[in-house]
């Protein structure tokens, strides 16, 4: 020791790392899972029974869908590759995406990032922790939606027991391909674009936007007649690109549809090609977030202290000028929630993408091979247009309006300076979710009731439908997020898709289903028996339809008043409860 009082200090080795983040992962696993038992009973049976539910019903979808189709084709052959290679192509391309942002936020704007720096950790053990939190956010609704669909198709292909326990392999080792990527690109993001994150969301949604109307323009300009020989020969060339042996989609089709005919030589073939590549595209991460991730943490940091404010002024003067007859404070607090959305890409990027390619599809329309002069398909479209609209409206407001008052929580003090009362902040929240729905949905629905050449009344009654539908959602984002804050999380995504995101989800799937089928059922009886000979049984005449469509318009108020108001009032009284 040469006489000096020196302190020998042994780092912990990487197996030490590695045990103490698994170990801290189970805490918070155990402490998680403790809290939900200890809390409401009936309301985590209430989310299993619902989640059951959601998942039965997209299973009966999927079902009904295989056996219509199996009418025409053999659910084995080509066709059917080409179908799945493009349903996970698409999925592909959304997990890369969702995951990416999931990862630049738990990466570069989370405390727990910055905690986590100052230990004697390695920045690829850090980057592993957060990169496999960041896949459980993103894809567990891709295992809900695909699972009902795999055991759909099995059922319906008449596969043998172990198709259904190697299709879930094949899920687990495809999201790692995209999530995987994802982390690379949210790396590369933050050491070359720290400045400019929003440039690179736009030009990544609008090449997503190009690349989507680029296929729906080859569908519908496909020639003959829908499911005919000649339309689906036509079809399957232009999706040709989408069975390219190097995509990662292509060896999951052909995998599982392999697998599906109990050729194992080929669907085991397939799996390791998957799994392989998962795992090469995993350690390519580990090695960029290795070298990488703290010199770009360094520069996001940097480059926030240098932004400059936006100039739109403009707009919010024309906020206040528009809504005048709202209270001043009220009106200060929509448009605090007004620039949020507008200054985090993660928002409205989604939101154009989104609603952009439905408006996309709305206006090609009239070339899908529709019957455009038959009332029933005219009808039937467009209520399914408008389920489509609105779900994709549910999504929107349990991702990004559920969170709002959450995301509140720390800096709550600062809004108890205003004189206003604390309900006033939740309507306000209302007021602003449900504003930002009506334009874009209304805009939507009436966009494709002109396309499909709907009535002036059957217009009228859709744009009512609207109004309900996102009135309810958003009292029901904005009531169950006051009534089930995460006060201690501040990134959205993971509030989203904790316990009561997902219960606000499930919650406003039965609100949909409720106010579509109680409008559209006599409807759709009314509109059968007029050109299908198959419903002329229960065809309504013209004064029982009346009848039953006052009835459904005053059940949809009903249940839209209910849905509305109920969890705004629930919500409140939570929210004045509440100990900051």
């Amino acid at each position: 020791m040469n006489g000096s009082n020196e302190v020998a200090i042994s780092l912990p080795t990487a197996g030490q790392v590695a045990r103490a983040f698994r170990s801290h992962r189970g805490r918070l696993i155990k402490n998680t899972v403790r809290s939900l038992l200890s809390g409401s009973l009936l309301r985590c049976l209430m989310v299993l029974a619902c989640s059951a539910v959601f998942w039965t019903v997209l299973f009966g979808i999927f079902f009904e869908g295989f056996m219509f189709v199996g009418m025409y084709v053999d659910l084995k052959n080509t066709i059917i590759e080409h179908l799945f290679s493009m349903f996970f192509l698409s999925l592909l391309i959304m997990l890369f995406v969702s995951t990416g942002i999931i990862v630049y936020a738990g990466l570069f704007q989370s405390r727990e990032a910055a905690f986590l720096l100052t230990t004697p950790a390695s920045t690829d053990r850090i980057f592993v922790y957060k990169f496999f939190e960041a896949i459980v956010f993103s894809s567990w609704g891709f295992l809900l939606l695909v699972s009902p669909m795999m055991v759909a198709f099995g059922i319906t292909v008449i596969a043998k027991w172990s198709f259904y326990a190697i299709f879930l392999v094949y899920l687990l080792s495809f999201v790692m391909i995209p999530g995987s990527l994802g982390a690379v690109a949210a790396i590369l993001v933050a050491n070359f674009f720290p400045r400019r994150q929003k440039t690179v969301l736009i030009l990544g949604g609008g090449l997503i936007l190009i690349g989507a109307a680029f296929v729906v323009t080859q569908i519908t300009t496909t020639p003959g007649s829908a499911l005919s020989t000649d339309w689906l020969g036509g079809l399957l060339g232009r999706l040709a690109f989408s069975q390219h042996p190097l995509l990662p989609s292509r060896w999951m089709s052909a995998g599982l549809l392999a697998s599906a005919r109990g050729n194992w030589s080929d669907g085991l073939f397939y799996l390791m090609v998957l799994t392989a590549h998962a795992g090469l595209f995993y350690l390519v991460a580990t090695v960029v977030a290795r070298d990488l991730y703290r010199q770009g943490y360094s520069r996001v940091q940097g480059g926030r202290s240098s932004r400059r404010r936006s100039g739109l002024y403009w707009i919010d003067a024309l906020f206040h000028r528009l809504f005048f007859f709202i209270p001043h404070p009220v009106r200060l607090l929509i448009l605090k929630d007004l620039r949020t959305f507008r200054r985090d890409p993660a928002q409205w990027s989604q939101f154009l993408i989104f609603f952009g390619l439905l408006a996309f599809y709305f206006l090609n329309i009239r070339r899908l091979s529709y019957d455009v002069q038959s009332p029933y398909w005219r009808n039937l479209v467009s209520f399914l247009n408008l389920a489509v609209t609105a779900l994709i409206l549910s999504t929107f407001t349990s991702r990004f309006i559920f969170p709002l008052l959450s995301l509140e929580g720390r800096n709550f003090w600062v809004l108890g300076l205003l004189p206003l009362k604390r309900e006033a902040i939740l309507w306000g929240k209302f007021a602003f979710a449900s504003g930002i729905s009506l334009v874009a949905t209304e805009v939507l629905v009436v966009l494709s009731d002109l396309m499909l050449r709907m009535s002036t009344a059957m217009i009228a009654l859709h744009m009512g439908m609207v109004a309900i539908l996102c009135l309810g959602l958003s009292g029901i984002s904005v009531g169950l997020g006051a009534r089930l804050p995460n006060l201690k999380e501040t990134d959205p995504s993971k509030i989203a898709a904790g316990f009561g995101g997902t219960l606000n989800l499930l919650v406003s799937l039965v609100f949909i289903s409720a106010i579509v089928t109680a409008l559209a059922l006599p409807c759709h009886l009314y509109f059968a028996g007029q050109d299908a000979s198959e419903f002329r049984t229960f065809v309504l005449s013209e004064e029982r339809f009346r009848f039953w469509m006052a009835i459904a318009v005053v059940t949809s108020l009903v249940i839209g008043a209910v849905g509305t108001f109920l969890p705004l009032r629930i919500g409140i009284k939570a929210f004045k409860r509440m100990e900051f």
